[in-house]
This record gives structure tokens, sequence and C-alpha cells, in this order.
């Protein structure tokens, strides 16, 4: 089984690599709650019908915090049940993800009325550092193309990281 995990501050580019690693014949789950992530490793290995199944999850802050920190935890969880796994981080520098925020009009989730959106941003990246430091890939997507992060994306899909 290859297991790939995505992660990354709001506005880096998940959704992004997740359609790639879709169109590249992964089974890919958005917002995954990161205590979930062992069992749904074993039940992807035990019960499918394809002889090497390909899985794709997004981790980030819209998990429980307590999650986020028992990561490397969980991951070596899933690493011991001989299972190919990956970590791709995808991050960018606080002004273009502001810049992406103001773009969308969409709530950072971690924005509220005492937070402001450059707050939520920097918060974001202490949240996820359990799942960056242990990254086996990091792609900073300041000044993205698609095409560079479609490439990087598809090169995840073939090769361990």
């Amino acid at each position: 089984m290859r297991l790939i995990i995505v992660s990354g501050r709001s506005g880096s580019g998940k959704s992004t690599a997740l359609d790639v690693l879709e169109d590249n014949g992964f089974y890919c789950i958005d917002n995954l709650p990161a205590g979930l992530l062992p069992e749904l490793a074993e039940r992807a290995l035990l019960h499918t019908e394809v002889l090497q199944p390909q899985v794709a999850v997004s981790i980030d802050a819209r998990n429980l915090p307590t999650h986020l920190q028992r990561f490397p935890e969980l991951l070596n969880e899933v690493r011991a049940r001989h299972i190919l796994c990956d970590v791709l981080y995808l991050d960018a520098d606080e002004d273009t993800l502001l810049k992406r925020f103001s773009e969308t009009r969409r709530r950072h989730p971690l924005t509220d009325e005492n937070r402001s959106l450059a707050e939520a941003i920097r918060d974001e990246a202490l949240l996820l550092e359990p799942i960056s430091d242990l990254a086996d890939l990091k792609i900073d997507t300041t000044h993205p193309t698609f095409t560079s992060c479609a490439t990087a994306s598809s090169c995840a899909c073939s090769t361990s990281l």
C-alpha cells in the first residue's frame, strides 16, 4: 500500500495537490482527523479490492490540536505496519498566504473575533510543526505555477519521497 499525507498551511495548495494525486489514481480524503490515520491505513490495507492501493489524505489545522501534537506517534504506527507512507508539506510566505485569502474571501480556519488573519497564519505554522518537522518533501508555493505544483505532486505519485 502507498499512503501520501499532504499537509501545509491554509492557502498553500493542498487541494491542488490532492487533485493531482486523484488524477494519478490515488483515493483522496480531505481533512482526515489525524487520530484516524492508523485505522484508515489498516482498513485500506486489509479491505481493498485493489492489489496495490494508493491513498492520499490531507491533514491540516482543522484537526484537534491534540491530534496534531500526536502526529509523530501516529505516523510511526502507520509505518510500523510496513505501509509505504510519505509526508508532503506545502507552504508559502505569510504575505502570499494573506494575499490568497484576501482574493478568495474564504475564512481562515483559525480566525475568529479575537484572532486576525495574520495571527492565524502565524499560529497555524506552530500548530503544524509536528507534521512539518517530519515531512519527506517540503514545497514552497510562494511563486507557483500550476505546472510546478502538478509536477511535484506527480513526482510524489510515482516514487517514494
